[in-house]
Parts: structure tokens; sequence; C-alpha cells
């Protein structure tokens, strides 16, 4: 238990915080799966020619690497490895960092390939744009964590919330999976 939460008179309750993550994950899922359904009812399975691939495949790489790394600092979490904690957590965020950049420069190419005020480019840049949101917000609690760490405020009482933090991590991961097949593949 936190000092805070002993002072305050609070009893941590990690399986209410797990269930509070699932059902928030479940929300988020629930607002890409209403994304993807209006790309699919809007467009079918129609996209541009111009769709650079490569670089939606680069792209995923990178988000398949900074998992790995996320999962690192998971690991490190459980056995108290506070510095290897910081480490794995800023590749991660590094990695997301460089994917943001590398969709920038996507986006900057597609303005011109399919603007916005095309079904397809409405589309695009609503979802990827909904995307990179949410691993921004990944990249700011990752960066918590690490401050966290660095206070030495995570101990092996409250591993919780890195956990939490990864597993929002890794859901934003696979939903750029989902996205990778739905834009570019499908």
């Amino acid at each position: 238990m936190t000092a805070h939460a002993e002072v305050a008179g609070h009893t941590p309750y990690p399986e209410l915080q797990r269930y509070g993550l699932r059902l928030f994950i479940a929300s988020e899922a629930f607002l890409f799966f209403v994304l993807f359904s209006a790309r699919f009812y809007l467009l079918g399975f129609d996209k541009p020619e111009e769709l650079n691939i490569v670089l939606g495949v680069v792209l995923t790489a990178i988000l398949m690497a900074a998992s790995y790394f996320a999962h690192g600092a998971s690991k490190a979490a459980d056995i108290g490895d506070v510095k290897q904690l910081q480490t794995q957590l800023l590749i991660t965020i590094g990695l997301g960092a460089a994917f943001i950049a590398i969709v920038a420069y996507e986006w900057n190419a597609a303005f011109s390939e399919f603007p916005m005020n095309t079904p397809y480019g409405s589309m695009f840049f609503l979802i990827t744009g909904v995307h990179v949101l949410h691993l921004f917000i990944g990249m700011l609690i990752l960066g918590s964590l690490v401050i966290q760490a660095k206070r030495g405020t995570i101990t092996s009482s409250t591993t919780w919330k890195v956990h939490g933090g990864v597993t929002y991590w890794q859901f934003v991961d696979v939903v750029w999976l989902t996205v990778f097949t739905v834009l570019y593949v499908l």
C-alpha cells in the first residue's frame, strides 16, 4: 500500500484496477470498430493505388519493436530492475516518436495523393489521426512511468501501474495491426 493510501485510509484494489483498464480498452476498441466499419461502409474494399504499403510495413515493424521493449519494461518492473525499466520505457517512447514522425511524413505525401475531401482521404486521416493520438497518450503514460521510476516511486507493490501502462501501449500496437490491415492491405 502506498504512503498516500495509508494516510487517506484507502485500500488498493488491483483487481478493480485491472477491470477498469479492461473496460477502458473495450470502449476504445469499440471506437476503432466504428471507424473501421465506417471505412468499409463508405468505401468497400477500394483503396488508392498511391498508398505506400512499404511505409505501412515500416510503421508496423517499428510498433512491433516498441511492443517488445514495452514488454521488457514490464519484466524489469517485476524483478525490480529500475535502470532496465527506465531504459526499456525510453526506447519504447523513442520508437513511438519515430512512428509519429514517419506518419507525419506519410501524411505530407498523402495530402496530394488522396486529399482529406475524398472519401478514402477522410477515412485514412481520421483513422490514422485517432491512432496517433492514442499512441501519443501512450507515450505520455510511459513518460510518467519513467519519471516515477527515477523518483523511486515504483516498488514491488506498485508495479501495477507499469503493467497497466504497458497493456495500454500494447493495445495501441494491436490496433495498428488492424489499421494497417484495414487501410493498406484490404
